[in-house]
């Protein structure tokens, strides 16, 4: 009887093959916990498994390798945002639509922590990689809510805030759970370990309550968009 051919057997020895999105995954990764400069392709080809020279011929060099992986996570992130959005139906007015993406943005920071710790190295120095991820993802991606916020405030429903503010109580507070989650556990003799489920949706009310304007009446106030 012919055997079959033992493959790992044949292949021991030689570097594992991996396609660009196992790299750009465990790129995003490296430049989140060790910064630009502290991040060795070196080491990340080694982790990976792959010959040295392997991810500089895909990807040419460090930098490009940074942007592309910048790019895959803040493109996959957005689009889970849109999904989680759409998931539970279109909001029908502002009001609605502010919380939703509040909410669905704290999913997928809880999903995607790497972008979060990744903001902040990259929020410690004024380089072109931070003006990359604030022009081409961060200023779009806050636009929708900030915008709805605008018309909310000038129905007296909200408070007027910037959008500077809205992304630090977002990405670096309401989201730092996931992002730091040793500091996190050291909560768990106090609070027990950290619930996602029920900070996303404590985090949002509590947001979505230091919102409102203190001034608004008590009646609803929808501030029900114009189409």
């Amino acid at each position: 009887m012919q055997q079959t051919p033992n493959v790992h057997a044949e292949r021991r020895g030689r570097p594992r093959l991996r396609d660009d999105d196992d790299i750009l995954r465990a790129a995003l990764q490296a430049f989140a916990e060790h910064g630009y400069e502290g991040m060795s392709l070196r080491a990340l080809n080694a982790a990976l498994g792959l010959s040295r020279g392997t991810i500089n011929q895909r990807f040419a060099s460090k930098e490009r390798l940074w942007y592309a992986a910048v790019d895959h996570g803040f493109h996959q992130l957005i689009a889970d945002l849109n999904t989680e959005v759409q998931q539970r139906g279109v909001p029908a007015d502002d009001l609605s639509l502010v919380r939703e993406i509040i909410r669905a943005f704290l999913v997928a920071a809880r999903n995607r922590p790497d972008l979060v710790k990744l903001m902040n190295q990259e929020g410690l120095h004024s380089t072109p990689r931070l003006d990359h991820i604030v022009t081409t993802f961060v200023l779009p991606t806050l636009a929708v809510p900030v915008d709805a916020i605008k018309r909310l405030a000038t129905a007296g429903v909200l408070r007027t805030i910037p959008a500077r503010t809205l992304l630090f109580l977002l990405a670096h507070g309401a989201a730092a759970p996931f992002a730091l989650s040793p500091l996190s556990d050291r909560f768990d003799p106090v609070d027990g370990p950290l619930d996602a489920e029920s900070h996303i949706e404590t985090v949002t009310d509590v947001i979505m309550s230091g919102l409102r304007n203190p001034a608004a009446d008590a009646g609803p106030r929808s501030g029900r968009r114009s189409h």
